[in-house]
């Protein structure tokens, strides 16, 4: 009996490695602390430093997955999301929409983003080496609200963004050790506008058990955000802001 049991356990872990290299899942998640600064402009009006609305940096939380499957004709995917928002009070004058708003006004601002990546698994795990290409699909959800001091006039703008972008990644595996070091990049630039959002970490698998392990990953990530209305459509204002900053988290591999 002992013998039938052990043997339908390894049964059961070959089973489960094979189906690992079949089809590959992994997903992490944590806090990303980021600030925020540059400049933006409502149409026509003045700009304005971002610094003047009292912004401090920000933790929100972050996730991601992706899906490797063998299949060479279609894609990956990757599925990323970040809550990026602030809130404060501005320390100086600015213009938005029409009417000036003084020191003492507060505002909130929120840039959350969904990434869909579909991408082509260049080299897989090669002398350590992994490469990813392909096109990012990223959704910003980007609202800006906020009222004087004394509560006469406020705004509250709302805009949907949808943007492709070139997507790259590649991943160096440390021979002998269970530590990776990774790094991946989307751009596109076009007309007087360009979206740049990088990012680098390092991973270290704690749990390594069938059929899944566990690890932690800490990194840097930057966002570069020059936009303008003339060429993002629905867009009515225009941005050239940068996001940073550091982000901790968990990963989890199947």
């Amino acid at each position: 009996m002992k013998k039938i049991v052990t043997a339908a356990v390894m049964s059961a872990i070959i089973a489960l490695s094979a189906q690992a290299d079949f089809i590959r899942v992994e997903a992490g998640g944590g806090v990303w602390d980021n600030e925020i600064s540059g400049t933006a402009q409502y149409d026509g009006e003045t700009s304005f430093s971002t610094s003047t609305l009292g912004y401090a940096s920000e933790s929100k939380g972050y996730l991601w997955m992706f899906i490797k499957h063998p299949i060479p004709l279609i894609p990956n995917l990757r599925l990323e999301y970040a809550d990026v928002g602030y809130s404060g009070t501005s320390n100086d004058l600015f213009a938005w929409d029409g009417n000036l708003y003084g020191k003492g006004s507060t505002s909130s601002l929120e840039l959350s983003q969904i990434d869909a990546i579909l991408y082509y698994n260049i080299l897989d795990n090669l002398a350590w080496v992994t490469l990813d290409l392909g096109l990012d699909i990223k959704h910003i959800d980007a609202s800006f609200t906020g009222k004087s001091q004394n509560g006469n006039n406020t705004f509250d703008d709302s805009e949907s963004i949808v943007l492709p972008l070139g997507y790259a990644r590649a991943r160096f595996q440390i021979p002998m050790t269970d530590i990776g070091i990774e790094g991946d990049v989307k751009y596109i630039a076009y007309g007087d506008s360009s979206l740049l959002d990088y990012r680098i970490k390092v991973d270290y698998t704690l749990v390594n058990v069938l059929p899944f392990d566990i690890g932690l990953e800490v990194g840097y990530r930057f966002e570069n955000l020059d936009l303008d209305s003339d060429d993002v459509g629905g867009l009515n204002s225009t941005l050239d802001i940068e996001i940073d900053g550091f982000f901790a988290g968990a990963v989890l591999r199947f």
